[in-house]
């Protein structure tokens, strides 16, 4: 059930966003993305999802081309969260959770509505809410979507959450893969990247310049040739580490 992305290679009119990306996300582990603004991050989120067709290569999930599959076939497998989801939806918070749901109605969203804390506003209109909170409802629709053992897609999935929903999103991704899903997100905060991810994607200018172990790759020294800022690595008391910008 490994994601395996050959040769992706994808235009805006003349521009190259992406140039030739082969890279695979394995089931059981947490894939992140990082990478400088406009680096093509997105655009390959979506690739990898089966959103956006690429100009050239090819995607596999389960053994099956995500393209050439229907949207329905695709949300048996694959369950994404956009980055600017829209925020004009006419319907309550428990709605917009439902949606998520193609099959086995009967299973409990109980424990994500808990997880996430959206108990308290299920009856409000999605409208209503802040951004963060509409972020944790797009959330809880793409894991109530989600079967066991799919693939999970994310595009900055903590932007908008607050250091304590932050947590509980990346505590909920782990289980996640602790049961066998396939999790690929991206993120800009490099430390909670490093603190979550077992295997990470350096993306820059449309080239992936770095793949495999994260604590390989989320290194200070390739960090610094993508972003152009020098990064450190801090002890903590617990003897773990934590990635920062040197000040």
């Amino acid at each position: 059930m490994t994601l395996q992305l050959q040769d992706i290679t994808h235009a805006y009119a003349t521009h190259t966003v992406l140039d030739g990306i082969t890279a695979s996300a394995e089931p059981g582990r947490v894939t992140v993305l990082v990478g400088p603004n406009a680096a093509g991050k997105t655009t390959l989120l979506r690739i990898s999802a089966g959103l956006l067709h690429p100009d050239a290569g090819t995607v596999r999930y389960k053994g099956d081309d995500l393209h050439a599959l229907n949207e329905a076939q695709r949300a048996m497998s694959v369950a994404i969260a956009t980055q600017r989801p829209r925020s004009d939806i006419p319907l309550s918070v428990r709605e917009i959770i439902a949606i998520g749901r193609h099959r086995r109605l009967d299973r409990s969203v109980d424990p994500i509505i808990d997880a996430l804390e959206l108990g308290d506003v299920l009856g409000r209109p999605y409208q209503s809410l802040s951004v963060g909170q509409q972020q944790r409802v797009g959330i809880a629709r793409l894991l109530h979507q989600h079967e066991q053992g799919g693939l999970l897609v994310l595009d900055e999935p903590t932007a908008p959450l607050d250091p304590r929903h932050s947590s509980c999103l990346l505590q909920l991704l782990r289980e996640a893969a602790a049961d066998g899903a396939a999790v690929l997100l991206s993120m800009h905060d490099l430390a909670l990247a490093a603190a979550v991810a077992d295997d990470a994607w350096i993306l820059d200018e449309g080239v992936l310049a770095h793949d495999g172990h994260a604590a390989e790759v989320l290194h200070p020294d390739a960090l610094e040739a993508a972003f152009g800022l020098p990064f450190e690595r801090l002890t903590r008391s617990d003897g773990s580490h934590w990635l920062a910008p040197k000040a």
